[in-house]
């Protein structure tokens, strides 16, 4: 039987799938081939064989075997219902951005003959790890030691346990490049967040502070502080709300008792404070947005996941257009006739060029307001993102538990065409940004 080890787990206990995530084994002693490997993934409270099988194998004869679990974990997001009702503010959507996985190895050894003979009772198992799909940069440093592999600075408050030397909380960053101040269309429904990594710390209270433009602060606390990836509603309506269930009274901060705005920005910021004293020990940065009720009968709200792998959203309030692409099949047949009948069995106004089946295809224009630099280069990340939304009112939405408002506000997918995206830039360093969509599902196809 051969003795080995891990010698190298997952370098972070949260991972990008976008970058490789190399596990490691080491041989002591023995005569090992390879070794294989079963991906595991937490469901609820249990771990679950999801049936993917590789082989670790070393690339020069040393004792080391590894292999590259990413493309393995990448496939394992789900489409969660939640995210598209995002009314039922009690559940999450998390695994839409989050898996947790594990891997159990065991060895697959020579024996005196040189047959290949695997040992499964013969395991050992990595630590657990969170995959999300981070995209990092090669202009960019995500730890302390300079690399782009880890994600080191997107997590808040606890250390990644990655082995580079943790920093402090003013090297964080969220889940968003999106620019400050970026303008919420309230009016659009509760499709706003704001999107971060945790680690817990205990003896630590995750208290969220939320600054109006009056710079009127208000506090709620989010213990328990959840491990991985989490998000917060940012829409006026939906705070207040979060803020009123903590008070157990009604609480009107960002919007009156009528549900009107009543700031025009707001800051959101997490401190990480001690449970027992409420000292300060670390920050996360502060997210900021304006805030409107409506932006025009030709505004269009775009949900995108960003390049981060949370979400961010956009609101052009530049002109829009529509063309309309027809396409189909014709079948050419004789009209009914029979020689029998005096009236030859005439049907008048039968077809006789028949459309066995006819399509549209909608492609919309977007010609954006003037933007800055800043969110011309954060735009790209519309353009490019695989997942993309417009916030529409759905017809004759039926009602049935009505909440905070806006039930009757949906996404409906659509596709950026790459080819469309335009840079038009102006002499004092302002840019439109000119892009075209079509509808991810086509329904409106008759078929014969």
């Amino acid at each position: 039987m051969a003795t080995w080890n891990i010698k190298y787990n997952p370098h972070g206990k949260i991972v990008t799938c976008q970058r490789p995530i190399v596990l490691t084994l080491e041989v002591t002693a023995g005569a090992v081939a390879h070794f294989r490997g079963t991906l595991y993934i937490k469901d609820d409270a249990a771990w679950t064989n999801i049936n993917i099988q590789f082989n670790a194998y070393t690339d020069d004869g040393s004792d080391d075997f590894s292999c590259n679990v990413a493309e393995y974990c990448r496939n394992h997001f789900k489409e969660e219902p939640n995210f598209y009702n995002p009314n039922q503010w009690c559940l999450n959507f998390k695994e839409m951005v989050e898996r947790e996985f594990k891997v159990v190895f065991y060895p697959v050894e020579y024996d005196v003959s040189g047959n290949l003979v695997p040992d499964p009772s013969d395991t050992l198992e990595t630590n657990s790890f969170y995959v999300i799909p981070t995209n990092t940069e090669a202009r960019e440093s995500t730890s302390s030691v300079n690399d782009n592999i880890r994600l080191d600075k997107f997590v808040l408050n606890g250390s990644n346990s990655s082995s580079a030397a943790w920093f402090s909380s003013g090297e964080n960053r969220l889940l968003s490049n999106m620019p400050d101040y970026n303008t919420i269309d309230i009016s659009q429904g509760f499709f706003f967040y704001y999107n971060a990594l945790f680690i817990p710390v205990a003896g630590r209270q995750p208290v969220l502070e939320i600054t109006n433009s009056a710079g009127v602060m208000q506090t709620l606390d989010l213990s328990p502080n959840a491990e991985g990836y989490g998000y917060l509603h940012v829409h006026p309506l939906m705070v207040d709300f979060m803020l009123s269930l903590a008070a157990g009274a009604t609480v009107n901060f960002l919007t009156d008792a009528a549900g009107n705005l009543a700031t025009t920005t707001a800051k959101f910021a997490v401190k990480f404070n001690n449970a027992a004293t409420g000292a300060l020990i670390r920050s996360s940065p502060a997210f900021k947005v304006r805030y409107k009720d409506g932006m025009g009968c030709v505004s269009k709200t775009f949900i995108f996941r960003n390049m981060r792998g949370g979400f961010d959203h956009f609101t052009a309030t530049g002109t829009q257009d529509r063309s309309v692409e027809f396409s189909g099949t014709e079948f050419d047949r004789h009209t009914r006739f029979e020689r029998s009948d005096s009236t030859f069995d005439l049907l008048r106004g039968q077809h006789n060029m028949t459309n066995l089946w006819g399509s549209r295809k909608d492609t919309f224009s977007v010609f954006t307001q003037k933007v800055s630099k800043e969110y011309a280069v954060w735009l790209e990340e519309l353009i490019s993102s695989p997942q993309v939304w417009i916030v529409e009112d759905i017809k004759d939405f039926q009602n049935t538990s009505p909440q905070l408002g806006y039930e009757n506000k949906g996404l409906v997918a659509i596709n950026i065409l790459k080819g469309s995206y335009k840079v038009f830039n102006t002499e004092n360093n302002m840019h439109y940004i000119e892009f075209k969509y079509t509808l991810s599902e086509n329904t409106i196809t008759q078929k014969m």
